[in-house]
C-alpha cells in the first residue's frame, strides 16, 4: 500500500461524477498499491453493510431530510460499485454491464413507451408484472414450482409479500376485504386456543399464521406492511421518550410506579403528542 502520486491525483481531480468514484475504487482495489480493507471485501463481506445503508436511506426518506437523502444515495452506490469491482477484478461481469443490463430491463418492462407494437389499451402495471413473470420464469428451471423463484434470504415480511402476490397472478387470493379480515379472525382465535393450550409449538405456528395474514390484509389495503409498522415504531418511542421526560422532571424512577401509574402516564403522553 501506498500513497497515490501527484500526477495520478491530478488526474483524479478532472474526474467528475459517477467515473471520479469509479476511479476511486479501483485504486483502493489495486492489488498492489490498494486499502488492505477494501482488498479483502467480498460480495458475502458487503452484503450487511449493503442492507444498512439500504435502510438508513429509507430512514432518511421517511424523516424528509434531503441532505441525509442524497448523503445516503452516495453511501448505497459505493456500496454497488465497490460490489461490481469485486465482480470486475474476478471477470464476472463490471459497473458497466450492471447499468446496461437495467438499462435494457427498464426498456422492455416498459412497451407502452419503447415499443411502437404495444397496444395502448394494456395497462402499464399488468404489462410489468407479465413481463416481470416471463423474465422470472425463464430463470426458473423447468421443474421449479411457482413460488420457487422468490428469495429465500430477504426479510421475512417482504417475502410474504412476494409471496401473496406470486399466488394472487393466478388468481390465487381473496376477492373481498371482508374475507380477509375474518381470516385474521379466524387465525387470532387458533392463536388463543394454542395459548390456552399452553403449546409452544403451536402457539409459534399460529402466530405466524397470524402475521401472514395481517401482511395479506396490509395487501389488500394498499398498504406497505414495512412501512405502517416503522411509523407504529417511530410513535412508540415518541410517546415512551415523552414519558421519560415526565419522569425526569417530576425525579420520578421507573421502579417506583405501579401499573396504574404506567398507564396514566402513557395517556398523558398520547395526549401531549396529539396536541403536538
Amino acid at each position: 500500500m501506498k500513497k497515490i502520486s501527484d500526477k495520478n491525483h491530478k488526474k483524479l481531480n478532472n474526474l467528475k461524477s459517477i467515473n471520479k468514484i469509479r476511479k476511486i475504487i479501483q485504486i483502493l482495489r489495486d492489488p498492489d498499491d490498494g486499502c488492505p480493507w477494501d482488498l479483502k471485501q467480498n460480495f458475502n463481506s458487503l452484503a450487511p453493510y449493503t442492507i444498512e445503508e439500504a435502510y438508513e436511506l429509507v430512514d432518511a426518506i421517511e424523516q424528509n431530510d434531503i441532505k441525509s437523502i442524497k448523503s445516503e444515495l452516495g453511501d448505497l452506490l459505493l456500496q454497488i460499485i465497490l460490489i461490481s469491482q469485486i465482480a470486475s477484478d474476478n471477470h464476472y461481469f463490471n459497473f458497466d454491464d450492471v447499468a446496461e443490463d437495467i438499462s435494457e430491463k427498464m426498456i422492455r418492462r416498459h412497451p407502452q413507451i419503447f415499443d411502437y407494437s404495444y397496444d395502448l389499451n394494456d395497462f402499464p402495471q399488468d404489462s410489468w408484472e407479465r413481463i416481470k413473470n416471463i423474465e422470472k420464469s425463464k430463470k426458473a428451471n423447468i421443474n421449479n414450482h411457482l413460488l420457487d423463484t422468490i428469495e429465500k434470504n430477504i426479510p421475512a415480511m417482504l417475502r410474504s409479500i412476494k409471496i401473496q402476490k406470486k399466488a394472487s397472478s393466478i388468481k390465487f387470493d381473496w376477492k373481498d376485504l371482508n374475507d380477509v379480515i375474518n381470516k385474521v379472525d379466524e387465525e387470532m382465535s387458533e392463536l388463543k386456543e394454542a395459548i390456552n393450550n399452553n403449546n409452544k409449538l403451536h402457539i409459534e405456528e399460529e402466530l405466524g399464521d397470524l402475521l401472514f395474514t395481517i401482511v395479506n390484509l396490509s395487501r389488500h389495503l394498499k398498504l406497505d406492511p414495512e412501512q405502517t409498522l416503522r411509523k407504529s415504531n417511530n410513535k412508540f418511542i415518541s410517546r415512551f421518550n415523552i414519558m421519560e421526560n415526565i419522569l425526569d422532571e417530576k425525579n420520578i424512577e421507573w421502579h417506583d410506579l405501579k401499573n396504574s401509574d404506567l398507564l396514566t402516564l402513557w395517556n398523558k403522553a398520547k395526549d401531549q403528542l396529539k396536541r403536538g
